[in-house]
């Protein structure tokens, strides 16, 4: 296999390329590095690789294009370093930077061989949550911020934290110590990466991180804090959810005169246009699962995976009149089915969705998502009576719906699934909608809990979800 250079492929993705060759070697210095994995990229701006030596020592380099102010990126990753190398924190080791090339600069790190980002799960968060929380206090005790706190800037490796993005570590206004506004307002950013049951895990320690900083802990700073995050959530689902919207590294998104869509991008990438362009031939050959007259439910193969694609169809033109302006039960689908995971709701992963469009309005369109193999809650429970797991999940799901004012708008047990490993899915997701105020929520929680409890025929049954969801 011929192995291309870098400088070959450097004028298509100056001008924004989206894809690159692999392997291709890259030489800096009279020493040659064989990059054979892309860990990001932005076109036309960087490129993140894994590379090695002649030798077979492993590398992480960073190209910065330096018509797209590569040279200043790479002053701040330099600076990031030499200010977190003050701390005890574990970083990955600066090996070597240069900036003689005309059109790009280099830095590059040792790699880390088996690091994996810190996992949104409850048992790591459990395993390295004090660890976690020093690395916070010992960033802020050294008077330093993290502009970009989240979970992939984490590497665990060899039982060990390592922090990365060294180009968004930066000094509090020259002060030995973040101040308590800075620091607080960062620990939030990092706290709302987690799904709300993680979240709590790292608020019990809170006490840890106070007492690293030398700052008196009562029950006014937790309710202060509570704020912080409250506030440092919102942000973050804002942003996350306009990303669903926009093209970026998560999200595959287009927009014309004709048609509108957005697909979860590793799902877009593979599958590319030809999934867009034959969903009406996708439907025609699918199972059927609901063919109704605002919607219509198939199940698909489709390149080894399973997928359902739901079309809302337009009934009547008085009704193309009433939607046409706006957002599509699709989209909305999208975006529900995006925030969802990220409150660590369990649904089958929501793929993508188009809408056909003339212009501003909008006629069919089309949602996609895996194939769940859960049973309908209400067969189940009709046949046996629930797991202590299986309400231990019912409680979370209604009380993080409660937390962050959310209603399903239609909770009814065959919206709900039951995988083999206990595990429970909603799905049906486009009357759910986030409530402005308390009144709204109230009245909206009160009619998914009575429509829920209407499943079920067993008094005792019902009695018991009551006691949970109560």
């Amino acid at each position: 296999m011929k192995i291309v250079h870098f400088d070959s492929l450097l004028s298509s993705f100056k001008k924004g390329e989206e894809t690159i060759s692999l392997p291709f070697d890259l030489d800096i210095e009279n020493k040659s590095y064989r990059c054979t994995q892309i860990l990001r990229l932005l076109p036309s701006k960087r490129l993140v690789v894994k590379a090695c030596d002649e030798a077979g020592y492993s590398f992480l380099i960073k190209i910065f294009i330096k018509q797209s102010k590569g040279e200043r990126e790479l002053a701040r990753e330099k600076r990031g370093y030499q200010l977190i190398k003050q701390t005890d924190i574990d970083v990955p080791e600066l090996m070597f930077t240069n900036d003689t090339h005309p059109d790009y600069c280099v830095i590059a790190y040792q790699y880390l061989e088996g690091s994996v980002p810190f996992a949104n799960t409850n048992e790591i968060v459990l395993m390295y949550d004090d660890d976690l929380i020093a690395m916070a206090a010992a960033l802020h005790n050294a008077g330093l911020l993290h502009s970009d706190f989240h979970l992939d800037n984490i590497l665990i490796a060899d039982n060990k934290l390592y922090l990365i993005d060294l180009a968004s570590i930066y000094a509090d206004k020259n002060v030995q110590s973040v101040g308590k506004e800075n620091s607080l307002a960062n620990l939030a950013v990092l706290i709302v990466q987690f799904k709300p049951g993680e979240q709590k895990v790292l608020m019990s320690k809170l006490q840890q991180y106070y007492q690293q900083r030398g700052w008196q802990y009562g029950v006014e700073e937790q309710k202060e804090f509570k704020i912080r995050v409250k506030q440092a959530w919102q942000k973050r689902k804002t942003n996350y959810l306009k990303k669903c919207f926009r093209k970026c590294t998560m999200t595959a998104y287009k927009k014309t005169f004709r048609q509108e869509y957005a697909f979860y991008r590793p799902f877009f990438d593979k599958e590319g246009e030809s999934f867009v362009k034959q969903i009406e031939q996708l439907i025609a050959t699918g199972q059927v699962l609901k063919a109704g007259n605002s919607a219509t439910v198939v199940a698909i193969n489709y390149a080894g995976k399973d997928l359902v694609i739901k079309r809302y169809n337009m009934k009547s033109f008085w009704h193309l009149l009433k939607r046409c302006y706006r957002p599509s039960r699709a989209a909305i689908s999208w975006r529900n089915g995006r925030l969802l995971q990220l409150l660590g709701v369990a649904t089958p992963a929501p793929l993508g969705f188009i809408e056909r469009r003339y212009g501003w309005f909008r006629s069919t369109a089309y949602f996609i998502c895996e194939k769940s193999e859960g049973q309908e809650m209400l067969a189940t429970f009709n046949q046996r009576m629930p797991s202590e797991k299986e309400l231990a999940q019912i409680k979370n799901l209604f009380d993080v719906f409660k937390e962050y004012k959310i209603s399903h708008g239609d909770f009814k047990a065959s919206n709900l699934l039951i995988k083999e490993n206990g595990e429970i899915e909603l799905i049906d997701l486009d009357s759910m909608q986030e409530c402005l105020n308390v009144q709204s929520f109230q009245r909206r929680f009160e009619k998914d809990k009575v429509r829920f409890l209407r499943n079920w025929h067993s008094p005792a049954l019902q009695n018991l979800l009551l006691k949970v969801i109560d």
